[in-house]
C-alpha cells in the first residue's frame, strides 16, 4: 500500500526494524562481555585465595564473603553503618550543588569574575582533601559535621568547575544576538544560559555524587566515626575480614547504584538534547 506522497513505507519499516534488532544484538553482545569480565575476575579471586599466595586474613575468597554478605544484611549495625555514610555523603554533596552551581553559573557568565577568582579556585582546589583532614580534626573535631564538611569540599569544586564552563559554552553568535537585540539578563540567563550549562551541570553533579560516598568512606576509615570505613576497619582488626570485604562490595555497590541513577536521571531530563552520534 502505498502513502498520498506515492512512496512505499515497505522499505522504511524494514530498514528499522533492522537497525532496531542490530541495536538489541549489540547491547546484549556488550551485556555479555560485561558479566563475562565479571566472571573472570571472580574466577582469579577464587583462584588466588585457594592457592594460598594471600593469607585468607588479608583476602579470603569470595565465597566466604559472598556466604557472610545475607548475615550482615540481616543484622540492624549493617544498616546503621549504610545510614551514617550516607547521611555524611549527602550532607557535603546537597551543600556543594547549593554552593557550586549559583557560584559557578555567575563566575561563567561575566568574564570578569571568572578571571577574578581563577586563581583563586586553582589554588583552592590544588589541596588533597584528605591532607586536610587532622586540620579539620583539630578545628570541628570527629564529628558528622566534620565528615559533611570533608565531602562539601571535595565535592564542590567539580560541581562549580562543570557549572562555569556550562555557562560559558554559549556560542559567540548567540551571545552576541542576545546582546544585539537587547534581552534582558534574566530573560537570557534562563533561556540561553541555563539550557546551555544544563548537560555540563549534569556531568558535575554526576561525579559528585559518586565522590561524596567514597570520601565519606575514607573519613570514616581514618577516624572513629561511624559508619561503612569505620566497619571496614574493626572487622579487619578483629580479623573478621570477610566480613570486611562483605562492607567494602557494599561501598561498590553503593557507588554504581549512584552512578546508574544519576546517569538515568540526566537521560531524562536531557531527552531534548541532540545525540552525540548516529548510527
Amino acid at each position: 500500500m502505498a502513502t498520498p506522497t506515492g512512496r512505499d513505507p515497505a522499505p522504511a519499516l524494514v530498514s528499522l526494524t533492522g537497525r532496531m534488532r542490530a541495536r538489541g544484538r549489540g547491547r546484549g553482545s556488550i551485556m555479555l562481555l560485561q558479566l563475562s569480565a565479571v566472571l573472570i575476575v571472580l574466577a582469579l579471586w577464587a583462584l588466588i585465595a585457594a592457592t594460598g599466595l594471600v593469607s585468607p586474613t588479608a583476602l579470603p575468597g569470595p565465597g566466604a564473603v559472598f556466604t557472610t554478605f545475607p548475615e550482615l544484611v540481616a543484622g540492624e549495625a549493617y544498616w546503621q553503618a549504610v545510614a551514617d555514610t550516607l547521611r555524611g555523603a549527602v550532607t557535603g554533596y546537597a551543600a556543594a550543588v547549593v554552593i557550586g552551581v549559583p557560584l559557578g553559573l555567575a563566575t561563567g557568565t561575566y568574564a570578569v569574575a571568572e578571571q577574578s577568582t581563577r586563581l583563586l579556585v586553582d589554588v583552592l582546589r590544588s589541596f588533597p582533601v584528605i591532607a586536610l583532614l587532622p586540620v579539620f580534626l583539630l578545628v570541628m573535631g570527629s564529628t558528622p559535621s566534620m565528615k559533611a564538611t570533608v565531602v562539601f569540599i571535595a565535592c564542590v569544586f567539580p560541581v562549580f568547575l562543570q557549572a562555569q564552563y556550562g555557562a560559558r559554552a554559549v556560542t559567540p553568535m548567540i551571545a552576541e544576538t542576545v546582546h544585539s537585540y537587547r534581552i534582558p539578563r534574566l530573560l537570557s540567563f534562563r533561556k540561553v544560559v541555563l539550557p546551555s550549562a544544563t548537560p555540563s551541570i549534569m556531568t558535575g553533579l554526576r561525579l559528585a555524587a559518586t565522590t561524596s560516598v567514597l570520601v565519606a568512606i575514607g573519613v570514616e576509615v581514618l577516624t572513629t566515626l561511624p559508619g561503612i570505613g569505620h566497619q571496614v576497619v574493626q572487622d579487619q582488626q578483629g580479623g573478621a575480614s570477610a566480613s570486611a570485604y562483605a562492607y567494602i562490595l557494599t561501598a561498590g555497590l553503593i557507588g554504581y547504584s549512584i552512578n546508574q541513577l544519576s546517569q538515568l536521571v540526566e537521560s531524562r531530563l536531557l531527552r531534548w538534547r541532540p545525540p552525540a552520534h548516529t548510527d
